[in-house]
């Protein structure tokens, strides 16, 4: 069985929610069909704040490596709390890496 790359929400009344990553891109922001939105990572229900893009961010997962990307969000991306991403320039993270979208606080993980 392959392995499950996950992100997990770990701050907030939703501490705990996961979402599992599939294969080539994965669109994290909030759903918004009238703004062509349709996240596979949704942050609308975890973001009460509204610090989450439409279109925020990309997740890359390429066999086991991943990728993150701001697509130009109002309020960034951070990986580890560094410096913002640059918008279009996708970063390496690995499990355990904390990613911060808006004000979203989610960790990276792999399960066997």
């Amino acid at each position: 069985m392959a392995n499950q790359v996950k992100l997990k929400i770990s701050r907030g009344e939703t501490q705990g929610k996961e979402f599992i990553l599939q294969q080539g891109e994965n669109l994290v922001g909030r759903w918004d069909p009238d703004y062509g939105a349709f996240p596979e990572i949704d942050l609308e229900s975890h973001d009460p704040e509204a610090k989450v893009s439409r279109k925020h961010a990309l997740i890359r997962l390429s066999g086991k490596s991943v990728s993150l990307e701001d697509l130009g969000s109002l309020n960034g991306t951070f990986v580890n709390r560094g410096a913002r991403l640059e918008k279009g320039k996708p970063v390496d993270v690995k499990p355990g890496d904390e990613l911060i979208v808006g004000k979203t606080f989610l960790i990276l993980s792999v399960e066997e």
